[in-house]
């Protein structure tokens, strides 16, 4: 039987954790199955199509052996870069910096376009005023929640450097350090966000309204027409894992707790119902144009100027997808 296999990227690199799924008519047709090495940056729920994909055998119908490789966020966009991956599953806001300064990657699809982050605060900070000149949790410039952090600010009509912002790293990180009271404030994404509610910490701004790209499939340029068909059969296989997020709640929520290791039902069911009412999870697999524009008016005014002279279309390409709608 074929395998998909689960590792964790670390410092020292590669270490096998566990094996996991069947594979399914691929083998049983005496199909060789096809390598692909999936990186992501994060165990949180917008990452959930590809571990969809791998419960259901989804990788293996499409005759591949799926690898899906947990990066550190740091270290995310040099995976794909110097090809020590395959694919990396990120969103935009890693993506775009890159480009700008060179890196021949791109969108090949969108799994999510939905903005998640919101701003949390101590119990007794209870304005946006109050904030100011106080330690912020975020991440390295660059990365998802550093973005979220920046749009949060702003909402509240406040700049970076309005507070001490520190890089710690992203939600799985923040959580805790918000808890222990080492920093005043910081942006959550679900399910984290939902337990900083519910635990009396103050919600003090959403991002919810904004055009954002989340997560995606990014792969090397130059690699898109010489392995086309591997990158089709990828995105078919994320097709049936998304519409299934929809289609099967039961599997949604089994498939959060075991990858993002959330256990309690009210979280699951509060984050199963923010992705899908309304929709998180794409069902065409189509990078968000808006999104995208919307990130690069964002850089623009803030931390990258140049960002202003880029347009949509230069982070994606829509060779597979158009393939994948025949």
């Amino acid at each position: 039987m074929g395998r998909v296999v689960l590792v964790i990227w670390s410092v020292s690199w590669l270490v096998v954790l566990s094996l996991f799924g069947q594979a399914q008519s691929a083998e049983r047709r005496g199909e060789q199955l096809q390598t692909i090495r999936i990186a992501y940056a994060a165990p949180v729920t917008t990452m959930a199509p590809i571990w969809i994909a791998a419960e259901i055998g989804a990788y293996e119908r499409e005759g591949l052996e799926a690898k899906l490789v947990l990066v550190d966020s740091k270290a995310a966009m040099a995976t794909v870069v110097s090809g020590e991956v395959d694919a990396l599953v990120i969103s935009a806001p890693a993506v775009i910096p890159a480009v700008l300064g060179g890196a021949k990657v791109t969108f090949i699809a969108g799994l999510h376009n939905k903005m998640i982050f919101s701003f949390h605060a101590q119990p007794d900070i209870r304005s946006p005023a109050e904030l100011r000149g106080k330690i912020v949790g975020t991440d390295r410039p660059g990365t998802p929640t550093d973005y979220g952090a920046r749009v949060a600010l702003a909402k509240m009509g406040l700049k970076v450097t309005d507070v001490q912002p520190v890089a710690l790293g992203g939600s799985i990180v923040l959580w805790p350090a918000l808890q222990s009271r080492q920093i005043a404030g910081v942006t959550l994404a679900p399910p984290f966000s939902f337990r900083a509610d519910a635990t009396g910490f103050s919600r003090l701004v959403d991002t919810y309204d904004k055009p954002y790209q989340n997560t995606g499939v990014v792969v090397q340029r130059d690699q898109i027409r010489p392995r086309a068909d591997t990158w089709l059969r990828l995105l078919r296989a994320l097709r049936q894992a998304n519409l299934r997020w929809y289609e099967d709640p039961k599997l949604a929520m089994h498939v959060m707790m075991k990858y993002t290791k959330q256990s309690d039902p009210d979280l699951l069911q509060k984050t199963y119902d923010f992705e899908t009412n309304p929709p998180g999870f794409t069902k065409d697999l189509r990078v968000s144009d808006a999104g995208v524009r919307g990130i690069l008016d964002f850089l623009a005014s803030t931390v990258r100027p140049e960002a202003g002279k880029a347009q949509p279309k230069d982070f994606y390409d829509t060779t597979i997808l158009d393939k994948l709608v025949r």
